[in-house]
C-alpha cells in the first residue's frame, strides 16, 4: 500500500502564514505620513516579516504541487522531478517580488517626481527596500534547495536505487520499497536503503537530513557553505542588491529622493517574463508558441527597462540640474557612478545573450537538426546502475515522478 501523501492542511497553514505577514507589513505602516522616514526597529521588523512571507509562499506553492491532488496532475502531465517542482516555485516567488517591486516603485514615482526630483521622498521607497532585501537572502537558500534536489537525483542514480513505485515487484507482497518479503532477511541493511531512497526523493530539508549548512549531509549532497563558494558571483548579485541597495536607499542616498531609486524598483518589471521563459522551458514547452512570444516579450521589456531606463534617469537628472548630460554625470559622486556601473554592466551582458539566444530562434543554422539529435543523444547517456545496466534520464525521471502519485 503506497503512502498517501496528501497534504492540504499544510498547503493551508503555508498561505496563512504568507499571507498574515505580509497583512501584518502593511499594517505596520498604515499609521506614516507619505514624506517619514523607517526608523531600524521598524525595518527590523520589515524584513523579519519579509522573510516569513518568502519562505512561507514558496511553502505554499511547494505543498500545493506536490501533496495535492491538482499538483500531482500538473506534475505527471509535464513529468517534473522534484527539482523541477523546487525551481517553478522559486521562479514564481520571483515574478512575485519583481511584480512588488514595480507596484511599489511606479507608487513613488507618481508622488515623488511631480514633487521634487531630486529631494521629494514617500516611505514606501525605504519600507519596500526593508521588506524586499529578505528576498535576496531567501532565495540564496531557495537555489540551495534546488541545487540539493538536482544533487540528490543524481545521487540516486549514481548508487542504482529506483523509485519505490517503479519497481517489478510490487505485486508480490513487498512493502512501499517494492520487495518481496522474502528480502526481510535483509534487515537493518534494507531499512537503512529504504530511508535514504525515502530522504532522497521527498522534498529537501534539514529535517530529512538532505540538507545541511556547513559540513556534506549525511547522503552526501554537497553543503550550503560549499554551494555558495562554487557560484561566488550569483552569491555577490545577490549580497549586493539585498544589502547594499538597502543601506543605500535608507541611509547612503546624500539628500536624494525617492524619484530616482523608483525607477530602479521598475527595473523589475521583466522579471515576470524571465521567470515565465525559465518555467516553460522546465515544463519542456520550448517548441511552443507561447514560449516564443514571452522570450520577445522579456527581451523589449528587458531593454525598455534595464537596457534604456537608467541612461534616460541620468539624461532626467542632467536636465533637472541644467548641465550637460556627461557632465552631469562626471560630477555625480563616486559611490553613485560606481554604484551606477555595477548596475547597469551587468544588464548590458544579460541583455547581449538573450539577443544572441532570440538570433538562434528566429535565424536557427543549418545543422541545428544534427546538433540537436546529438544533444538530446548525450542527454539520454547516464551513469551505470549497480547491476551494470544504463539508467536513461527518461526512465530515473519517469520513476520520480511516479513516486509522488
Amino acid at each position: 500500500m503506497v503512502e498517501e501523501k496528501l497534504n492540504t492542511r499544510g498547503c493551508v497553514f503555508s498561505l496563512l502564514y504568507s499571507v498574515g505577514s505580509f497583512a501584518l507589513a502593511c499594517a505596520s505602516l498604515s499609521t506614516l505620513d507619505p514624506s517619514d522616514r523607517i526608523t531600524v526597529q521598524k525595518g527590523a521588523l520589515l524584513i523579519s516579516l519579509g522573510f516569513v512571507y518568502f519562505v512561507a509562499l514558496t511553502e505554499f506553492l511547494n505543498q500545493l504541487l506536490l501533496r495535492t491532488t491538482i499538483g500531482h496532475s500538473f506534475v505527471k502531465r509535464y513529468r517534473l522531478r522534484v527539482s523541477d517542482v523546487l525551481d517553478i516555485t522559486n521562479k514564481l516567488v520571483s515574478a512575485v517580488q519583481a511584480a512588488f517591486s514595480c507596484i511599489a516603485g511606479l507608487f513613488v514615482c507618481r508622488w515623488s517626481c511631480p514633487r521634487n526630483f531630486l529631494h521629494a521622498s514617500h516611505f514606501l521607497s525605504e519600507s519596500y527596500a526593508w521588506f524586499a532585501a529578505s528576498y535576496f537572502f531567501y532565495d540564496l537558500w531557495s537555489m540551495y534547495k534546488i541545487y540539493a534536489a538536482e544533487a540528490a537525483l543524481k545521487l540516486k542514480v549514481k548508487l542504482g536505487l529506483q523509485s519505490p513505485a517503479a519497481g517489478e515487484n510490487n505485486n508480490q507482497g513487498g512493502g512501499r520499497n517494492g520487495t518481496a518479503k522474502g528480502d526481510d532477511a535483509a534487515g537493518n541493511g534494507g531499512m537503512e536503503k529504504a530511508a535514504t531512497l525515502q530522504a532522497l526523493e521527498d522534498i529537501p530539508s534539514v529535517a530529512q537530513g538532505t540538507l545541511s549548512f556547513v559540513t556534506p549531509c549525511k547522503l552526501g549532497i554537497p553543503s550550503f557553505a560549499k554551494y555558495l563558494a562554487s557560484h561566488p558571483l550569483m552569491v555577490f548579485h545577490h549580497l549586493f542588491i539585498g544589502s547594499y541597495g538597502l543601506v543605500v536607499i535608507s541611509y547612503l542616498r546624500g539628500g536624494l529622493g525617492d524619484c530616482v531609486f523608483s525607477f530602479m524598483f521598475m527595473m523589475e518589471l521583466s522579471t515576470p517574463f524571465v521567470s515565465f521563459r525559465s518555467i516553460l522551458s522546465v515544463m519542456g514547452l520550448k517548441q511552443s508558441k507561447l514560449y516564443v512570444i514571452n522570450g520577445l516579450v522579456m527581451l523589449v521589456t528587458f531593454f525598455w527597462c534595464r537596457v534604456f531606463l537608467m541612461p534616460y534617469v541620468c539624461y532626467y537628472y542632467s536636465q533637472v540640474v541644467n548641465k550637460p548630460f556627461l557632465e552631469a554625470v562626471w560630477n555625480l559622486p563616486w559611490g553613485c557612478k560606481v554604484s551606477i556601473l555595477a548596475l547597469f554592466l551587468p544588464q548590458l551582458y544579460w541583455f547581449r545573450l538573450m539577443v544572441r539566444g532570440a538570433m538562434k530562434v528566429f535565424f536557427p543554422p543549418k545543422n541545428k537538426r544534427n546538433t540537436t539529435i546529438a544533444a538530446n543523444s548525450c542527454e539520454n547517456e547516464e551513469e551505470a546502475s549497480a547491476n551494470g545496466g544504463p539508467i536513461k534520464a527518461s526512465q530515473s525521471k519517469d520513476s520520480e515522478i511516479r513516486s509522488l502519485m
